[in-house]
């Protein structure tokens, strides 16, 4: 496969994008194309089986557009879907989660620490990331926070995102003890300046999207994948075209979006 083929990437909504701006200010000479799953939004509060069927077809979506490696930009369907992705991809196209890459980082950065875990209820529910970081020795508390995605789907790219819907899950400080906060959703870095001004500064909060792309980096740079393209391209698809999302994108790239409607050709 040519390396100027594009990164594949995929989430419920706007919360992935965190994730793409952090990839291609790392990247930038890297191609994309970025399925936003609008029609299914949230996946936070989908059972597993639905997750399942939507991460994969998205993914087999993605490899019909000859993508070189996929991320999975969504920490629930990470949480849920991650080997039926890879079993679809199989092992010659590479798949890149947003779990893995966080709980590698806390370890490093947070030896033996004790955690707090904000994320959907799909991801809570998982117990994903409370086994990951028991078997690195690390402590977590988790929290699941259903609520925030869909504010942040709704209301970021004008600012009507209540303060109030943040400060609730933090209200009765259970978080303030610890040594880090995970924002274990791809939405939640939207909001991070918000949830870092109800923690103590002593409260780490890892920079996910940054990770991630770091990860990404060293996976395509191991492969010897690394594109050298001097015109890269992005597309973005979503699969219910909104108007916030399409806010949302403006807003978050800083940059005009070509979003384009590309709906699942059966209802799941």
């Amino acid at each position: 496969m040519s390396k100027d083929a594009p990164i594949g990437m995929f989430d419920s909504g706007i919360g992935g994008l965190t994730i793409a701006k952090a990839l291609l200010q790392r990247l930038p000479m890297e191609s994309l194309c970025y399925v936003g799953d609008t029609a299914h939004m949230p996946y936070g509060d989908k059972s597993p089986e639905r997750l399942k069927a939507y991460a994969v077809g998205i993914a087999q979506r993605l490899l019909d557009r000859g993508c070189k490696a996929l991320v999975v930009a969504c920490n629930s369907a990470s949480s849920n879907a991650l080997d039926e992705v890879r079993d679809l991809v199989g092992p010659d196209i590479p798949v890149i989660d947003v779990v893995q890459p966080v709980v590698d980082a806390a370890s490093l950065h947070h030896p033996h620490g004790e955690l707090a875990l904000i994320g959907t209820r799909a991801t809570v529910q998982s117990g994903l990331y409370e086994r990951l970081l028991s078997a690195q020795g690390l402590t977590v508390t988790s929290r699941a926070t259903p609520l925030l995605a869909g504010a942040i789907e709704e209301g970021f790219h004008n600012g009507t995102i209540s303060s109030a819907v943040v400060e609730a899950y933090f209200a009765d400080g259970w978080a303030a003890d610890k040594d880090a906060l995970l924002l274990a959703c791809t939405h939640y870095p939207l909001v991070v300046d918000e949830i870092c001004a109800l923690l103590p500064r002593r409260v780490a909060v890892l920079d996910a999207p940054g990770i991630v792309a770091e990860r990404v980096a060293s996976v395509l740079e191991a492969r010897k994948a690394l594109s050298s393209s001097t015109a890269p391209t992005r597309q973005f698809e979503v699969t219910d075209w909104t108007q916030s999302f399409a806010d949302g994108a403006a807003h978050i790239l800083g940059t005009s979006v070509d979003l384009v409607e590309a709906p699942w050709p059966e209802v799941l």
